[in-house]
């Protein structure tokens, strides 16, 4: 049975919960989504990017639910994930707020999603997103407690999902996780390419303008779901060597970003059937 550490990505923090108990109930519920058993290990740092670093502070504490009120790294990440996802120049009329809503509303439309919603969306993914990038101490702590999860678990393979692919990415650089020989790295979602927003503030940092697969690693593979917003761009082996499979697949007409529905996608299947048992 393959040992999994599968690290969350944005919109999982829990405050009602203690940080163990947030980690066993998304351990549960992704485990029910495999389609294969295995035995998932969680490694959850949500509470560590809160501002007072305790598991009570509510999201409140990161922004609201619109752009309004943006911090300037948040609205420059905001500004950077517009670029990527190509608005046309005669939507983008400068970056203000209203500038962004407008361009919002092109995207809202091309990708199908409601407005309202995707505000919501991108409103959270540049909040949790920046505020991991901008404080360097929450950083940190988020880094080291998924190297010592993947230290003290030992897995075969790691699935990270969204900004945990950021987070995973650089913990297995680290010197507490580079040692744990990984067989298999599936990165999901992730918005790991984003240039200038996330790519290009990466630890350690790209060497002309590329990632590369850490040393440990013997095999990554990265899934994305077509209308993945966070996942632009999508194809990661536009900006990272090592990668042996760049996947685009559907996993939901709805739901295009959850964990839970890329764990139980077909890619996924064959990418952890993939592992040696």
């Amino acid at each position: 049975m393959n040992r999994i550490v599968a690290v969350h990505g944005i919109g999982n923090y829990r405050p009602h919960q203690t940080p163990e108990d947030a980690a066993e109930s998304l351990r549960t519920t992704w485990t029910r989504s495999l389609r294969e058993p295995a035995d998932l290990h969680t490694a959850y740092y949500a509470h560590l990017l809160r501002p007072t670093g305790v598991q009570s502070a509510g999201n409140s504490q990161l922004g609201g639910a619109d752009i309004d009120g943006l911090t300037g790294p948040q609205a420059a990440m905001l500004s950077d994930w517009l670029n990527a996802y190509g608005v046309p120049e005669q939507i983008a009329q400068g970056r203000l707020t209203r500038a962004m809503r407008q361009e919002l509303s092109w995207v809202a439309e091309r990708s199908g999603k409601p407005f309202n919603g995707l505000l919501r969306f991108m409103a959270r993914f540049v909040r949790e997103v920046a505020w991991y990038l901008e404080h360097p101490e929450r950083r940190t702590a988020a880094r080291d407690h998924v190297a010592a999860t993947i230290a003290r678990v030992q897995p075969r393979v790691i699935v990270a999902h969204s900004l945990g692919s950021v987070v995973t990415y650089e913990a297995l650089w680290s010197s507490a996780a580079s040692s744990v020989p990984i067989e298999l790295l599936v990165t999901v979602g992730s918005p790991l390419a984003l240039p200038g927003a996330v790519l290009d503030r990466l630890d350690p940092a790209p060497v002309a303008g590329r990632g590369r697969r850490p040393p440990a690693v013997g095999r990554w593979i990265n899934i994305a779901d077509v209308g993945d917003l966070v996942a632009v761009p999508r194809l990661l082996t536009r900006a990272f060597d090592g990668i042996e499979e760049d996947i685009e697949t559907s996993i939901a007409p709805v739901d295009f970003h959850t964990l839970g529905n890329y764990l139980a996608c077909e890619a996924m299947e064959k990418a952890l059937l993939s592992v040696a048992r």
